[in-house]
């Protein structure tokens, strides 16, 4: 896919590989970059770097209606970087509750599903275009340290099996 003069929204894109995404995008000439953050001032940074070419956009992708905004505000996208991601480091048997399993599934599953289902038919009616989830190595081979990070990745990297066989026509 060509990057020049696209429009492109990274989810996570306050720090870390979001920021990374957002930069990159730049450089390859993306026309706008949304970087989605779970509260808009951290992502501000690089607004004040790159100008009108990013736009900071308060995103946390397990809100429902956060990502139904987003969808209503960005209709020029053409790419899709599903990057927020939890990890929380509780085990899955030895941590006090399911709590942090639940979030890392919220997050990091449920999450990139929503996005990709929210972004679909933007991407259709702009033409095509393209849906990144990333994934880890957690998601390849059982991490029993990571708790339900690993779980989590395994059901993303499936959804994104599925997902790509059902917006293949």
């Amino acid at each position: 896919m060509d990057i020049a003069n696209s429009v492109a929204i990274v989810t996570g894109a306050n720090r870390g590989i979001g920021e990374a995404f957002v930069r990159a995008l730049i450089g390859q000439g993306a026309a706008k970059v949304y970087a989605g953050a779970r509260n808009a001032a951290s992502a501000q940074h690089l607004v004040e770097e790159f100008g009108d070419k990013v736009v900071a956009l308060e995103l946390d992708v397990t809100r429902e209606e956060q990502v139904a905004a987003a969808v209503a505000r960005c209709t020029d996208v053409s790419i899709v970087i599903n990057n927020a991601g939890a990890f929380l480091g509780q085990r899955l048997i030895g941590a006090d509750s399911m709590a942090a399993a639940r979030e890392e599934m919220d997050v990091n599953y449920f999450g990139v599903l929503s996005m990709s289902r929210a972004f679909a038919p933007v991407l259709k009616q702009n033409g095509g275009g393209a849906i990144v989830n990333v994934l880890s190595a957690g998601g390849l081979c059982a991490m029993p340290v990571m708790g339900g990070y690993s779980p989590s990745k395994f059901a993303a990297k499936a959804a994104t099996i599925c997902i790509r066989a059902e917006l293949a026509p």
